[in-house]
């Protein structure tokens, strides 16, 4: 790949809806309806029953959104079922917007964790995230990884069970303290965040769960429904922060501190 300085991203494993345009090994033209099996800035790894030349170039289409891109074929992988193939796929375009993704990695020493569960076998486990399927459990509410207890790679949701914020502190929020329910998805997820006002010097604290219309932090500090706040998320000392523009929507008292609810301002 020529962009080979460039750090890859980790793939992730989604069936995307495509449509798929190019030319079969014996030249002739087609276009197919499949899904995607896997998908990282690089390329993707999509299922057909036609059969391409490698370095050939084709067209996908992401039926969800319309955006359709460029991918030069790799390789073939062994035979699915019947007559359907797996092919590697590499993308001409890494700016591409196909998958409707932003494709970032987490600074080195922050990886965020977050109560997942199988959604075969329900064993529910606190796992580290990679910065896309941070995302891809933002946006789908799945992600794929292999399952000890099933033996095989199987879809993860997040849990309904309780994190326990650091500082010994419990999860548990006053009744009706978090106010009208939101349609974003919520993941119950712990890492470090830092959070700032006009008002005071910045503080360091850790989300108790987020969405992607805000979040929940557990924090010491005393903050006012109403207030304006500037949130970097994930935080890192050794990264330049990044500001997200809030405001406090609820706040409630809770063992050794209090939790406090932030709605990301449209900029």
């Amino acid at each position: 790949m020529s962009g080979g300085a460039r750090r890859r991203t980790d793939r992730v494993l989604a069936p995307v809806r495509i449509r798929v345009t190019g030319k079969d090994a014996s030249g002739a033209g087609f276009v197919e309806e499949t899904v995607s099996v896997s998908f990282n800035q690089q390329g993707a790894r999509i299922s057909l029953t036609h059969t391409l030349r490698p370095d050939d170039v084709i067209l996908i289409e992401n039926l969800e959104s319309g955006i359709e891109a460029g991918f030069r074929v790799l390789h073939s992988f062994a035979e699915v079922f019947g007559d359907r193939r797996e092919w590697g796929v590499e993308a001409l375009d890494l700016e591409s917007p196909i998958w409707g993704i932003e494709f970032w990695n987490f600074p080195e020493g922050v990886r965020p964790k977050v109560l997942i569960e199988c959604a075969g076998c329900k064993k529910a486990v606190q796992s580290t995230l990679s910065g896309i399927e941070y995302d891809v459990l933002l946006s789908t509410g799945l992600i794929s990884r292999h399952c000890e207890r099933c033996g095989e790679t199987t879809r993860w949701k997040p849990s309904d069970q309780h994190l326990q914020p650091k500082g010994g502190a419990a999860n548990q929020m006053v009744a009706g303290a978090s106010g009208p329910q939101r349609g974003a998805r919520r993941l119950q997820l712990a890492m470090c965040l830092r959070v700032r006002t006009g008002r005071g010097a910045p503080e360091t604290s850790q989300t108790r769960d987020v969405s992607k219309s805000g979040l929940c932090l557990f924090t010491s500090n005393s903050y006012r429904v109403g207030e304006e706040v500037y949130v970097t998320l994930p935080y890192a000392d050794q990264r330049a922060p990044v500001e997200t523009r809030g405001r406090i929507v609820w706040a409630a008292t809770a063992p050794g501190g209090r939790y406090v609810g932030v709605k990301y301002e449209n900029e």
